[in-house]
């Protein structure tokens, strides 16, 4: 049953195409001309492998298989003053560790952003309207409890805002944000000072609450640009601050990936991403990813 997770990964892969995600691609630009059409589209994905084998090996030794798919597809709208980016990542990954599996990535990240140029085009008003989630249960580190699921937890999150693009390669926004936590499991899920916790409870919402609201501010810093030839380095940090506590509280996420493309096929993948939410701890969360991927472009 769990090796069908697998064979999942691997059509994905056969439909879809492979290809660095967020990296290059349809960017913001000059409103075309009327005989040209308003939209792009672009369609990516990746998969990603390692693998380690052992025989009689007296060093030791852990046989594991690793795969992980991906797929990004953004579609661009300008005409005039105005303009619409539809952002979809999605992520899943798994390992098989002797005869263990294990999911090592998990997500479901749509953007929505309306956009519309002041006179000064390095300046335009947002509306953006962004989901969070992924699709699989998630186990604690001693694989005892399941700590996530799809829509446990969710995060919707809505901002009204101003960006400014001075070059190509980096921009910033800025707004005021309302955002809905959303947790549709009430089942337990692990043990925080000796007692057991709901779901609801580990995602700091009441054990009777499924949505929580919080309205607040939101910071946007994002940098794409090729640092070498065939090296493309791509950055964000994001924050939240709820307007009703301390600013040293406010989430954050801050995510790094370098892309080294080897030809036309074949890609290295560097990712690091730090988190921080105190609703769900207060240290601070670390993931590292090195993989090597095979890709094609579809649109």
């Amino acid at each position: 049953m769990r090796f069908s997770r697998f064979l999942v990964l691997l059509t994905a892969f056969l439909f879809f195409g492979t290809a660095p995600l967020f990296a290059g691609g349809i960017k913001w630009g000059e409103a075309p001309p009327d005989s040209v059409s308003a939209w792009q589209l672009e369609f990516r994905g990746q998969l990603n492998g390692s693998q380690a084998s052992f025989r009689n090996w007296e060093q030791g030794g852990v046989n594991t298989v690793a795969l992980t798919a991906a797929t990004n597809f953004n579609a661009l709208y300008r005409r005039g003053s105005w303009g619409y980016n539809l952002d979809t990542r999605l992520v899943y990954g798994q390992a098989k560790v002797d005869d263990d599996f294990r999911k090592t990535d998990d997500e479901i990240a749509i953007r929505n952003t309306v956009r519309y140029f002041l006179d000064d085009e390095r300046w335009s008003v947002v509306a953006n309207v962004n989901f969070l989630s992924q699709f699989d249960k998630g186990l604690d580190r001693n694989r005892v409890f399941t700590v996530s699921k799809f829509m446990a937890p969710a995060y919707l999150t809505e901002t009204l805002g101003i960006s400014f693009k001075p070059v190509s390669y980096f921009s910033a926004d800025f707004g005021a944000s309302a955002r809905q936590t959303f947790v549709l499991d009430d089942g337990e899920a692990g043990i925080r000072d000796g007692e057991p916790i709901t779901f609801r409870e580990r995602y700091g919402l009441r054990p009777d609450q499924s949505v929580k609201n919080e309205l607040g501010f939101s910071f946007l810093l994002k940098f794409d640009k090729e640092i070498f030839e065939n090296v493309r380095y791509i950055s964000s940090i994001e924050t939240f601050s709820n307007a009703s506590q301390s600013p040293d509280r406010s989430d954050f996420t801050f995510n790094n990936e370098i892309v080294g493309r080897i030809n036309n096929y074949l890609n290295t993948t560097f990712r690091f991403t730090m988190l921080y939410n105190d609703d769900v701890s207060n240290k601070l969360q670390l993931r590292q990813t090195f993989s090597l991927g095979v890709s094609v472009r579809f649109i």
